[in-house]
């Protein structure tokens, strides 16, 4: 556009230049014309003459307004590189703003899984060392054992007498309670680095779409099933009330059971451990409601509850108030990470020796 419009002006400039030429032609014609006498001429050159006069304004009145158009489109060009320039560093600076918040937030995310880490580290440290120490001293005290067995299967075959059989039996029922309580302990072990290899599992995994009701039944039935002997001998009510009509949500089922199963046995085995108080009438509870578009999963027992104390730990994997025989503490950890990975939420309520009672929130339309 810019090249176009100089072409068109250079070219009125060089046709007023031309007209102004011809014009002065024209007025020394005329003037000879006249000193010549030749009045038919004159005129035939004045009317030429004002004819180049009128081309002359008309070609200037153009030059003017193609300059002006010209000078009006040079300053929008302008305008619009400066707008240009303009945008461009405000777009630079844009990106370098992404560029650092991507770096800040990169460096969060490493913070926080150093964070991370190094909490799951000292739980680990903290559930596996106590194991491993018993491992090493039944160990060691199993090869003291040992070494008396054999001074007293020497001295019996020196003197061809069976003076220490009596000791060396019981050194032998020694020796073997200390392998059991190796045994023991070793499995314990296993247990925590098998939970250390469920935290570093991807839970994020596929879902489909389950009915609630049908889903918290049959964990419910597997839950009756695993603790049979103990829900009939203490007559512990576990009752169940579902949602009226079918709701259908999309989950991942095996998570989402194990989550809810892992809860309902800590119910089951606060209840239990509450039995002997007089007139105690143990109870789990697992109640399903809708708030707005919101579904609420709620599991309430009235067993030992939590002390307020560890309210706060309860989520902190490799956290537990069970011995690790029983527990790695990683249940309630890794219950929370599923329903997080739900984009739900979980929270605890509790009161120590009267109830506890988990409410899991998750979308219905995710």
């Amino acid at each position: 556009m810019g090249d176009i419009n100089i072409k068109q002006l250079e070219s009125l400039r060089w046709r007023m230049r031309v007209i102004e030429t011809l014009t002065v032609i024209g007025t020394a014609w005329i003037a000879l014309a006249v000193y010549q006498k030749k009045e038919e001429l004159v005129y035939y050159l004045v009317g030429a003459v004002v004819l180049l006069f009128l081309l002359k304004y008309y070609t200037q009145f153009r030059l003017r307004k193609r300059q002006f158009v010209s000078n009006l489109v040079e300053q929008r060009t302008m305008e619009l590189r400066f707008q240009r320039d303009a945008m461009q560093a405000e777009s630079e600076k844009l990106s370098r703003a992404l560029s650092a918040l991507a770096d800040a937030q990169d460096e969060l995310v490493r913070k926080e899984r150093l964070a991370s880490i190094g909490q799951l580290t000292k739980g680990l440290v903290d559930r596996i060392l106590n194991p491993l120490n018993y491992i090493n001293n039944f160990a060691h005290l199993s090869a003291v054992l040992a070494k008396d067995i054999k001074q007293n299967i020497d001295e019996d075959e020196e003197t061809g007498k069976h003076d220490n059989y009596n000791d060396t039996q019981e050194l032998l029922v020694l020796l073997t309670g200390n392998l059991d309580k190796i045994a023991k302990h070793g499995d314990n072990t296993v247990r925590i680095v098998k939970a250390m290899e469920e935290l570093l599992k991807d839970h994020s995994a596929n879902r489909t779409c389950v009915d609630i009701n049908d889903l918290c039944k049959v964990n419910l039935d597997i839950l009756r099933k695993n603790y049979a002997k103990e829900i009939e001998k203490n007559q512990v009510d576990l009752s169940f009330s579902g949602l009226s009509v079918p709701l259908t949500i999309e989950v991942n089922i095996d998570q989402m059971g194990k989550a809810l199963l892992q809860i309902l046995d800590n119910s089951i085995y606060a209840v239990l451990k509450k039995l002997g108080e007089p007139g105690y009438q143990p109870s789990v509870s697992l109640v399903l409601r809708i708030q707005a578009d919101k579904l609420q999963v709620v599991i309430r027992d009235n067993g030992v509850g939590i002390e307020e104390t560890i309210k706060t730990k309860v989520f902190s994997p490799f956290f537990t108030t069970k011995p690790t025989a029983e527990a790695a503490g990683t249940g309630l950890y890794l219950s929370r990470e599923v329903v997080l990975n739900h984009k739900g939420t979980i929270a605890i309520e509790s009161e120590k020796d009267k109830y506890t009672e988990v409410t899991i929130t998750l979308p219905i339309y995710s």
